[in-house]
């Protein structure tokens, strides 16, 4: 298949713009061109194709290898597709080889060990000649979509450039309007069939999503609280979250990292209704990701530690975007609940935030609704805190008033007396719990009030480590709080006690920093981040480069030499007599095995000639190649026949 002019530079340029690689495909593009004007053309040998192959080999390797020490995690994955995103550029050498040939094409076996090798051996091996120039464009539209930016362009440019190519084989007897129309249809239905297949895929990732994101122990939709249990909370001392507040607040974390929010309580559990997972998709860079509009204020860079490899992601309020978050798989719901898939055991995200986000799920019947069984005692306390007849920001601060009277508790002495619930016991006769009573109770008496609500579940942001120059967030820190619906916009309300961290903290085992400190170095070590190339590490790998492709190919005209030092011939078979048969008959063309050459004259010559032929040709192949070379016998029969018939064939030709 001929290519029609300049399709190497249309796809070239199509690859740096999907890409954002311009420089660079403007260089390739007048590389592989510059031969359509150039009248230099080389007599290159099959042993020239091989080694620029070779060198494409080496550039490939040596590309795969330094991104893989370099790139972050996923380290494999952006190896290989960075790899494969630049192979335009690693293989253009083999292109402008073949362009500035004077044949033009390219042998085949020149591109694969194997087949290199089975030339070797085999004498009646015949050499595929190829034009790589087809094969170049199919590798440059392939490595533009590797950026994945899904929009109809990539589309359309896939299809130009296709149908470009295609001219160039394009039936002499069909008529281009037809040839047209047909290119055309086949778009038209190749695009209605990837619609198809991408809505395919769609419900597919959903259902596995569903399935594979299941049996975490954050559930997004169902929080069972500890409401009305007797004895101890438990507090355990495992790091779960490592935060990094980044410019302009690097000395102000987040107080609370929201992972869901729910809508309605059964008993003592908090459960989310009407609010399904919804798939997110990241931008072109593979690693950021579109939460809610608008520009963030705020960011901040979190460690999560992962179960099975997932999480629902503990984020700052209003928060708008992640980046550097390299998941398989993201989905959001509309109460602000995230789940990933990273892989692993520990993975880093940023949430840029604002202030408030109305990204949220808008008010409903459920934000206002109340348990049947603690619908009295609400609404007593509503009335006789006036709530109902105040502004919102007003009842907020009266809610908050009269919580801040009740203590923080991690301990109940005696089960609940019978037809009284836990809440109720709560706000009229203990006035004493954890943070899951003051959220429920906060929720509920804004609902009572009239301000929609609901009860969120999350992190509480509170204790810095100077070991780890980063504020630690550890599974007691688990905290529960409020969402109010004010002014338009979803706000944290939080009245647990501040005395909260302090009683948790007190609580904490004598052996803590110690154990911090394996879990500091346990860490420190899964999260080994890429190697640092400076100037001095980028010499070292370049000068590796340069030392694997001298010992390539000095190896070769080292070979070369050895066979010249040895006694009797300047390298295996350079003497033999059937070269003055082979000049008698006419030389083979480049490229051309000694076997196929045979095949090509035969049907040229008369009976005798060509049995005599037949007989000296695989004594030849066996005194040039063979390592065990020929006997002495055998080597008089080829030099004797040989020279008899190179006289026949010259007295023949007068």
């Amino acid at each position: 298949m001929s290519l029609p002019p300049f399709v190497l530079a249309a796809v070239v340029a199509f690859w740096g713009w999907r890409s954002g690689n311009y420089a660079a495909a403007l260089l390739l593009a007048l590389l592989l061109e510059a031969p359509r004007y150039l009248r230099l053309r080389f007599e290159l040998s099959y042993l020239d194709f091989t080694r620029v192959a070779q060198l494409c080999t080496v550039i490939f390797v040596g590309l795969l290898a330094y991104l893989f020490a370099t790139v972050e995690q996923p380290r494999t994955a952006r190896a290989v597709l960075t790899t494969m995103l630049w192979l335009p550029a690693v293989l253009a050498p083999l292109v402008i080889t073949q362009r500035l040939s004077t044949g033009s094409l390219l042998p085949l076996s020149a591109l694969f060990r194997y087949l290199r090798k089975m030339r070797e051996r085999d004498p009646a091996y015949r050499e595929t000649e190829i034009d790589f120039a087809p094969i170049f464009c199919a590798i440059c539209l392939v490595a533009a979509g590797i950026p994945n930016q899904r929009d109809v362009y990539f589309y359309i440019g896939i299809v130009l450039m296709a149908g470009w190519a295609l001219l160039g084989a394009r039936p002499r007897p069909a008529r281009f309007t037809a040839w047209t129309v047909a290119l055309l249809a086949a778009a038209g239905i190749g695009y209605a069939a990837q619609l198809g297949l991408s809505h395919a895929q769609a419900a597919l990732e959903d259902w596995v999503s569903d399935w594979y994101l299941a049996g975490m122990d954050s559930n997004p939709y169902q929080s069972t609280t500890d409401l009305g249990s007797v004895g101890r909370l438990k507090m355990i001392e495992t790091i779960v979250l490592r935060v990094y507040p980044q410019a302009p607040d690097q000395a102000m974390p987040p107080k609370l990292l929201h992972r869901a929010s729910f809508t309605a309580l059964e008993g003592t559990t908090w459960v989310a209704r009407r609010a399904p997972m919804g798939p997110l998709q990241p931008l072109a860079d593979g690693t950021t990701w579109e939460i809610a509009a608008g520009a963030g204020q705020h960011r901040t860079r979190i460690f999560t530690r992962l179960e099975s490899g997932k999480a629902v992601l503990a984020l700052p309020s209003g928060t708008v975007r992640l980046e550097e978050a390299a998941a398989l798989l993201m989905r959001r719901n509309a109460l602000g609940a995230v789940q990933a898939d990273f892989g692993g055991d520990w993975a880093p995200y940023t949430a840029s935030s604002i202030e408030a986000t109305t990204d949220y799920a808008a008010p409903g019947d459920e934000d206002l609704a109340l348990p049947r069984r603690d619908r009295a005692t609400l609404e007593r306390l509503t009335q006789e805190l006036s709530l109902r007849s105040v502004p919102p920001v007003q009842a907020l601060a009266r809610i908050h008033e009269h919580l801040a009277t009740f203590a923080y508790s991690t301990y109940r002495e005696r089960s609940l007396i019978p037809g009284q619930s836990a809440l109720e016991e709560f706000l009229l006769h203990s006035k004493s719990g954890h943070c899951e009573y003051f959220a429920a109770a906060t929720t509920l008496l804004l609902r009572a009030a009239g301000i929609p609500a609901r009860y969120a579940t999350g992190f509480s942001v509170q204790e810095y480590s100077k070991l780890e120059g980063a504020y630690i967030v550890r599974a007691r820190h688990a905290h529960a709080w409020a969402r109010a619906y004010v002014d338009g916009k979803w706000i944290d309300v939080d009245n647990t006690p501040p005395s909260w961290a302090l009683e948790e903290e007190r609580q904490a085992p004598f052996w803590e920093s110690a154990a911090d400190l394996l879990r500091w170095a346990q860490f420190s070590w899964t999260q080994a981040g890429p190697m640092q190339f400076g100037l001095g590490g980028a010499a070292v790998l370049l000068a590796q480069l340069v030392f694997f492709v001298w010992r390539l190919f000095r190896g070769k005209r080292a070979a070369a030499q050895a066979s010249l030092a040895r006694p009797g011939r300047t390298f295996a078979g350079a003497d033999s007599e059937f070269y003055a048969v082979e000049a008698c008959l006419g030389s083979r063309t480049p490229h051309e095995s000694l076997g196929e050459w045979f095949a090509r004259i035969a049907p040229t010559l008369d009976g005798a000639v060509c049995e005599a032929l037949a007989a000296l040709v695989p004594l030849h192949y066996r005194y040039r190649f063979d390592p065990r070379g020929i006997g002495a016998a055998e080597r008089r029969q080829l030099r004797e026949q040989s020279l008899a018939l190179a006289a026949r064939l010259k007295s023949a030709n007068g």
